[in-house]
């Protein structure tokens, strides 16, 4: 980020303050608030920035004076990065007024084309659970529960988990290496039933086993449609992508010396 800024300030005008120098190169107010994302940055933020900017340029002046600069190694990397650069710039213009669409519909076809690819590979629970500070608000919980009051209101008045509290408590489906603690308390439960006290880093939890999911088993849609729809937009690219360097190779006199790889 710092070297974006030395090039804005190379070109910024002598009417425009000078925040921070090294030497000749200076990094300007303008230079500054362009490259600072967001409007609501606060003194403490810039000065981050700012210092950030002088370590690198203060780094990069004795790498120049040390002529680290024309290593060879080191232009390779600078032309590498530069084609790069552009190469992604030309690609962003061109690909801009089309962009990748994923539909629902795309995405459940291909679950229901490919549901191997969405298969469970180790058992899975999918469960609620509710957090408290101790274990006799536990007991209290469970009883409560017992009686009939519901999962769901116990878990948005009093779980002390902010990721599922909202939710009623529920963590989805889970592996027993992403929640040992609870896992474990799932082993002997039928689903619906109320697990007793579990005690963890965090506190103590009252699970209720929703399902059980055997190795080999599909995944629900719900589950896998973002994956899906990551796994659709990168496939999308690489075709229209393919079908750039198809026509460029048209455009283009281009060969390949096969005698030189075997």
């Amino acid at each position: 980020v710092a070297t974006v800024l030395l090039a804005g300030c190379e070109s910024s005008t002598q009417t425009d303050p000078v925040v921070a120098r090294v030497d000749d190169a200076t990094l300007t107010a303008t230079a500054l608030a362009d490259q600072i994302p967001g409007t609501d940055v606060t003194a403490q933020e810039r000065r981050v920035y700012i210092d950030k900017w002088l370590q690198q340029e203060l780094l990069y002046q004795e790498a120049l004076d040390q002529d680290y600069g024309d290593k060879a190694s080191v232009r390779r990397l600078i032309d590498q990065a530069t084609r790069d650069l552009v190469v992604a710039a030309y690609l962003d213009e061109t690909f801009e007024d089309t962009p990748i669409e994923v539909t629902a519909e795309d995405i459940e076809q291909q679950y229901h084309l490919y549901p191997e690819r969405y298969q469970r590979k180790e058992a899975e629970v999918h469960a609620q659970h509710i957090l408290v500070g101790s274990q006799r608000d536990a007991n209290s919980l469970r009883l409560a529960l017992r009686r009939g009051e519901s999962f769901e209101e116990k878990a948005r008045d009093l779980s002390l988990d902010p990721e599922t509290h909202t939710e009623g408590g529920d963590l989805g489906f889970f592996t027993a290496s992403q929640y040992p603690e609870l896992w474990e308390a799932c082993a002997n439960l039928s689903s619906g039933q109320i697990s007793r006290p579990v005690s963890s880093e965090r506190g103590y939890h009252i699970v209720r086993l929703l399902e059980h999911k055997e190795p080999g088993t599909v995944k629900e849609l719900v589950d896998v449609a973002q994956q899906i729809r990551v796994a659709l937009i990168r496939e999308r690219h690489l075709q229209r992508l393919d079908a750039l360097i198809t026509r460029l190779k048209d455009d283009h006199s281009w060969q390949i010396d096969e005698t030189l790889l075997e």
